[in-house]
């Protein structure tokens, strides 16, 4: 649409500023951090503008679904604050976050967390994860798990996600390696909204782009080599 054929109609204006920036995506998240089970000191949920810059999100709120039952138990009010200028946004338990959430507050899965277009008193706790709040959006929404788990079924169906559950344990199952990688998107931002397809477990980076992960935590992978050391020595003998 050219700046001739939309001048002076406040729609296109609109249309022509939404242009101007990407998306705004949930783009990783850790609900179990190093410090379980007590007070999970360095939870957090990333947030990014797909440009790379610093946006408002004045309109938006972080809506948290409890996979048992699902229905929303926390909502955090974005309005007045922005995207960093690399287009990052931390709320959580961390250092820096621009949205401080005390540690201990995002449960672990299966659960959900959304982005929508509205405001906190639209979501009281207890809203069913299937209503739309008149005047609302759903922007993007991650449904996770930290092990195994039977809660959350038919979140997905009513958040409207593509894609499977993503586990915090996956990388061995265990809850000692979970503790210590977050979920995110691999490569960092794809895939786009309400699409889990690319999100994996992996190394905690928060305000920062998401890496792929290693194979195994370092503490692991070094436990592995010296029982591949004594097994080779007894073989030896």
């Amino acid at each position: 649409m050219s700046l001739r054929t939309c001048f002076g109609t406040l729609l296109c204006i609109a249309a022509l500023a939404f242009s101007a920036h990407g998306a705004l995506i949930i783009n990783e998240m850790d609900s179990d951090s190093v410090n379980t089970p007590t007070t999970d000191a360095f939870e957090f949920v990333e947030l990014y503008e797909t440009t790379g810059t610093s946006v408002s999100l004045n309109g938006y709120v972080l809506v948290f679904y409890n996979g048992n039952g699902n229905t929303v138990y926390r909502q955090e009010d974005l309005d007045g604050l922005t995207t960093r200028a690399n287009g990052y946004f931390i709320a959580g338990s961390i250092a820096g976050a621009e949205r401080s959430i005390p540690g201990n507050t995002i449960q672990n899965g299966v659960d959900a967390v959304a982005l929508f277009q509205g405001n906190a008193t639209d979501f009281p706790n207890g809203t069913a994860a299937t209503a739309r709040p008149a005047g609302t959006t759903l922007i993007d929404a991650v449904i996770y798990e930290t092990g195994a788990d039977v809660d959350g079924i038919g979140l997905a169906a009513a958040l409207g996600i593509t894609g499977p559950i993503v586990d915090e344990f996956a990388r061995d199952g265990t809850a000692a390696a979970g503790a210590a990688d977050s979920i995110g998107r691999i490569p960092n931002a794809s895939g786009g909204t309400l699409n889990t397809t690319n999100w994996t477990y992996t190394t905690p980076t928060p305000g920062a782009d998401n890496v792929p992960p290693v194979p195994e935590p370092t503490s692991l992978l070094l436990l592995t080599v010296a029982s591949g050391i004594v097994t080779t020595f007894r073989r030896r003998r």
